[in-house]
């Protein structure tokens, strides 16, 4: 169960994602008060993912991908 709405999670992905797309081209971007810059990109994903997880349960979609293994059986 998400702590958040969907309509927030939406509102924060849109935030994070403008605040990627600024600190990926050497800009910085102030999210609540702290300022990120191209060294918080790998946080940045970090966050984008953990949001975009939230929101797929949320949705009650599957989170991550998952691998099936197959195996041929001969009689």
């Amino acid at each position: 169960m998400s702590i958040w709405t969907r309509e927030e999670l939406l509102q924060l992905l849109s935030l994070w994602k403008a605040a990627y797309k600024a600190a990926s081209s050497g800009q910085s971007y102030t999210i609540d008060g702290r300022t990120l810059t191209r060294q918080n990109v790998a946080e940045i994903r970090a966050q984008l993912s953990y949001l975009e997880r939230q929101l797929a349960a949320l949705s009650g979609k599957a989170s991550s991908l998952q691998r099936i293994i197959c195996r041929t059986v001969r009689k």
